[in-house]
């Protein structure tokens, strides 16, 4: 696509460094973790809901754990990212 001769092109991406973020280990990982923080909270909140019928209290405490260990996973997810970055860049600086 050209605009007033300069040539914009959208599918013109460049190899980054580190295409492949994560490995298939760190994302198995990350996954486990989050399901023990949503076992986790959906039995922490559970006594915080305002049902008195026991099915529902843990539904609603299931849904109150969905942001809270999607948040987690998300977190989980940048810290092996940043870390392993900077394993990385310690083994090049080291070389």
């Amino acid at each position: 696509m050209t605009d007033r001769g300069i040539t914009i092109s959208v599918f013109d991406m460049r190899e980054l460094q580190y295409q492949k973020l994560l490995s298939k280990t760190q994302i198995m990982i990350g996954i486990i973790l989050s399901i023990g923080v949503f076992i986790l909270m959906s039995i922490i909140l559970k006594p915080f809901t305002f049902s008195p019928d026991p099915t529902i209290a843990q539904l609603q405490a299931c849904f109150a754990a969905v942001p809270i260990s999607t948040t987690f996973w998300f977190a989980c997810n940048m810290f092996m990212i940043v870390l392993s970055d900077q394993i990385k860049q310690k083994k090049e600086n080291t070389k």
